[in-house]
């Protein structure tokens, strides 16, 4: 009997986790709101020596509903910020025009957006706003995909970026990320972001996010008669981005 338990907990131990697909479920009945903070400390040092330092921390309340799915499980979402607070260097500063802007995306159920219309404050319009793109295929535990993206402000650049599946515990599927940049016209670029995200299979939702994202890059600057023409001004940015699913305050006042 000791033998046959023994087998039994050893073949447990050895059996391959159960792969599960992943892909969003947006309901019209319940809405996702999320919070969104963003912290960053910035250092800026040009040609004659000269260096300021920017620390900046950003909360963003966003809220993403569906409006409508077709046939081929493609959706029409509405991400919406419900509320932004922005404070720079410690001190508060207004943020009236990211307040009630909306981003209507089209996507498929996968995360991958296929059009926009409108655009919220900072946001690219080719970007993925709070989604993650996610394989067309059932994933299991170590599973690793790449994702590339172009991005053209304010230097053009490529973004590469590795995912991997590190845990499968019931519903909730553990994704942690390494993005690295890759600078197209030469210029010196270091970047990296780390990440782990959670994501909830059953429900089709991310539960919570979070990303440590380090740069070092050059930008060109141009003031006439006063610097030769090809200075530029060295940046370094570490920015902490956290993002988690919170309760609508109306749903819970109903």
């Amino acid at each position: 009997m000791r033998i046959l338990a023994f087998l039994a907990l050893f073949l447990t131990a050895i059996s391959p986790s159960f792969a599960v697909k992943l892909i969003y479920k947006y309901s019209r009945s319940k809405p996702l709101v999320y919070e969104l903070v963003m912290d960053s400390a910035s250092s800026f040092v040009s040609p004659d020596s000269g260096k300021r330092e920017l620390k900046m921390k950003t909360v963003i309340k966003l809220k993403q509903e569906l409006i409508e799915a077709d046939a081929d499980g493609n959706m029409k979402i509405a991400m919406t910020v419900l509320d932004a607070k922005q404070e720079v260097n410690g001190v508060e500063k207004p943020f009236p025009s990211a307040t009630n802007q909306t981003q209507i995306v089209r996507m498929k159920e996968n995360g991958q957006i296929l059009s926009t219309l409108g655009q919220i404050p900072g946001q690219g319009a080719d970007q993925n706003t709070m989604q993650m793109v996610f394989p067309e295929v059932a994933v299991d535990a170590g599973y690793m995909w790449k994702q590339e993206k172009d991005i053209t402000n304010p230097i053009p650049i490529q973004t590469q970026t590795l995912y991997k599946v590190t845990e499968i515990n019931g519903s909730q599927v553990r994704i942690s990320s390494i993005m690295k940049l890759k600078n197209n016209k030469g210029d010196s670029v270091q970047a990296e972001s780390k990440g782990n995200t959670i994501f909830d299979a059953d429900a089709g939702k991310i539960v919570e996010s979070q990303a440590d994202f380090k740069s070092q890059f050059e930008i060109p600057l141009q003031v006439p008669g006063l610097l030769p023409n090809n200075s530029k001004v060295k940046v370094s940015l570490h920015m902490k981005m956290d993002i988690r699913e919170v309760k609508d305050e109306k749903e819970g006042q109903q």
